[in-house]
Parts: structure tokens; sequence; C-alpha cells
């Protein structure tokens, strides 16, 4: 027996199966798409998936976990290398925009399909998805010289992150633009809505005001 090959044959089996589960899930949706469908795409028995995967949930989480893991690593390289507001917040769209051209289903999987997660599965991607809006969060609040409360740099965090995945799950990314001009384009767009946002007064700002006034 060769000790030396046999390792790698459950990894490419699995990445194999992985591939197509994302390509079944993208095409016919993930309610829609059956384990017999699975594998008769793969050409092998039903019975024989749950040598790799415990469950069709446990392999949509494993494969959405993948995707969240890819962005948050991608964004952390790419955080750290930048300097300054600015460069940091075009780091973070980077990222992002870069993990869709080149991952597209994958993404739209994650964004479409984490809906379906089993309670458990939903915490855990939650937290993963916490700690990516919480990196966004800290480029927000570095825009603001003046400072500004966490709830409005909280709801504008939200907005943004809103505003990139649904311009992926729309497609409605102008493929006219490069790459590089989609990212410059969004990030002065963000630093625009940011200056503004810093203008306008708070609600406690407001209320402050009219109490003063009576």
């Amino acid at each position: 027996m060769d000790t030396n090959t046999q390792p790698t044959q459950p990894t490419r089996t699995q990445e194999r199966l992985y591939l197509t589960a994302v390509d079944l899930f993208a095409e016919q949706g993930y309610q829609n798409t059956s384990l017999r469908d699975l594998a008769a795409r793969l050409g092998i028995g039903a019975g024989s998936l749950y040598n790799h995967i415990e469950s069709k949930q446990a392999l949509l989480f494993d494969l959405i976990e993948e995707c969240m893991s890819d962005l948050l690593s991608l964004t952390r390289v790419k955080l750290k290398a930048a300097q300054g507001t600015r460069a940091r917040l075009h780091a973070f769209v980077s990222a992002f925009i870069e993990l869709q051209q080149s991952e597209q289903k994958k993404v739209q999987l994650m964004l479409r399909e984490a809906r379906n997660l089993t309670a458990e599965h939903a915490r855990l991607h939650a937290a993963m998805r916490d700690e990516y809006t919480q990196q966004l969060m800290a480029i927000i609040a570095s825009t603001f010289p003046r400072g500004i409360d966490r709830s409005r740099t909280k709801f504008f965090t939200d907005r943004v992150i809103g505003m990139l995945e649904s311009l992926c799950q729309s497609s409605d990314i102008d493929s006219a633009l490069s790459q590089r001009q989609i990212i410059e384009q969004l990030t002065e767009m963000i630093l625009g809505a940011a200056s503004r946002l810093e203008l306008e007064p708070s609600t406690a700002q407001t209320a402050r005001a009219s109490s003063s006034a009576v």
C-alpha cells in the first residue's frame, strides 16, 4: 500500500463535493437540492456522501463558514498592510470585492442561504459576521475626528455592509469598470457619506438642543 498518496484522496473528494454543492445550490437553491441530486451530479451513491459529510445542513454550514473565514482572513491581511483611514477603508472594500469576483457563487451562497442554517450554526456564523462588522466599525469611527455616538456608527456600518452585499447578490456591479475602479468608487462613496453623517446632529444632540430652547 502506498501510504504517501492515500491521505490526499479524501481531500480531493471532499473538495470536489464542495465545489459541486456550491454549483448545485447556486443553480437550484439549497431547499430545492437534495443529497440525491448532489450524489447524482458526483456520480456516486447517495449513501457514499455520508463518508464525507454529516448532513445536508452540516454541508451548508461548512461552505458558509469557509467563505466567511476566507473573507475575514483576506480582510485582516489587507488591513494589516494599510495605514490611515482611507487606506484601511480601501483595503476593507478591496477584500470584499476581490473575494466576490473570484468566488462569486460561494459568496452568493453565503448571503442567500445563511437563513437555512440551524440555530447553532446561525449563532456561530453570527459571531464571525460580528467580527467582520467590528473591523469596519473601527474604520468608520476613525473617519469622525470630532467623534460620533456608537449607535450611529453601527447603523452606518450595517448600511455599508448591506450595500456591498446587495451589489453582490444583484450582480449590479458595472462590468465596464475594472476591479480597481469599482473599489475606488465605492471607497469614495462611503467616505463621502460618512462625512455627511458627521455633519448631521445626532438624535441626542437634537433632543438636548430642543430642551435648552424650552
